[in-house]
């Protein structure tokens, strides 16, 4: 099974809009990073957000590509400061491929705590639009790869 854990692609300010909805950089990051799940044939079996604005969106740009075109799904206890007890277990026990599209500082423990066991720790940079694929292995969770939006062509 894979994990892909998304930081929502760049935001608008709160002085912009109080609901913060993705930015037109934010915009176009996100379906950059659609295509780039399309042309690499990432499909998953879910895609899921944290309920804020600027997340749903780019949940549901990355689902036309990743999800067969479905809507995103929210889901409780990924918010940015959320423990990762809730995401862990509930993506070990789903045993298909889910992408979650959050925040920081949620989503920096989320991965720490993959690889390493702890939340404490950076094991990667993310920054938004980031999406980095994690896979369960016999031996645990394994960092499979990862993708900014600036390194999409």
């Amino acid at each position: 099974m894979k994990l892909y854990l998304v930081q929502h692609a760049q935001a608008l300010t709160k002085e912009q809009s109080p609901e913060r909805p993705l930015s037109e950089q934010g915009l176009a990051d996100a379906a950059k990073m659609a295509a780039f799940l399309l042309n690499g044939g990432v499909l998953v079996d879910e895609v899921a957000h944290s309920g804020k604005v600027r997340a749903e969106e780019t949940a549901n740009i990355l689902a036309k590509a990743a999800w067969f075109g479905k809507a995103s799904v929210h889901l409780d206890g990924i918010g940015p400061n959320d423990h990762t007890d809730h995401l862990l277990h509930g993506a070990e026990a789903a045993g298909g491929d889910l992408m979650v599209v959050g925040h920081q500082p949620f989503l920096g423990r989320m991965v720490a705590r993959c690889l390493t066991g702890r939340e404490d720790g950076v094991t990667v940079g993310f920054t938004p639009g980031t999406i980095v694929c994690l896979e369960r292995a016999q031996l645990g969770w394994q960092l499979n790869w990862m993708m900014r939006p600036e390194l999409v062509g």
